[in-house]
């Protein structure tokens, strides 16, 4: 064993995209009643939709969870850098869900919680679908010890 699962950017690109699209739809009305460049705020637009992807895609590549024979180390934040190693016995609840929009997209949300603590310890979004099967399957033959 031994893997690491990733998140996708593939649902902030879309709703870049489609953020984008809507506000370039009310800019084009709102010029009908205001005067201004176009060009210029579609240009603005055009750069906080790029600006949008790139942090996506950051977002994309620091978030990641490390699958090891004793258990999981959970990376998160780029400025404020968090590594959490939790064994697999401390593992009490592995929730997997996949809302509408995640489906569409082959994704879904994770959430773990450990022995001792009553809050969620990992919450991890945007996760592809078979990265999701591959950690469930790891953490219920972690579980068991092998």
């Amino acid at each position: 064993m031994g893997f690491v699962v990733r998140c996708s950017g593939r649902m902030e690109y879309a709703n870049s995209i489609l953020w984008a699209v809507a506000a370039g739809y009310v800019v084009t009305i709102v010029r009908n009643y205001v005067q201004f460049p176009l060009e210029a705020a579609l240009g603005i637009l055009a750069a906080f939709t790029l600006f949008a992807i790139i942090l996506a895609n950051i977002r994309a590549r620091i978030q990641y969870i490390e699958v090891k024979d004793e258990g999981i180390t959970v990376h998160k934040g780029l400025l404020n850098k968090k590594v959490m190693y939790i064994p697999y016995g401390r593992i009490t609840n592995l929730r997997i869900s996949r809302g509408i929009f995640e489906r569409l997209f082959k994704l879904g949300s994770v959430e773990i919680d450990t022995a001792g603590t009553s809050l969620v310890e990992v919450v991890m979004g945007n996760i592809p679908v078979h990265y999701l099967e591959e950690l469930q399957e790891a953490v219920q033959k972690g579980g068991r010890g092998k």
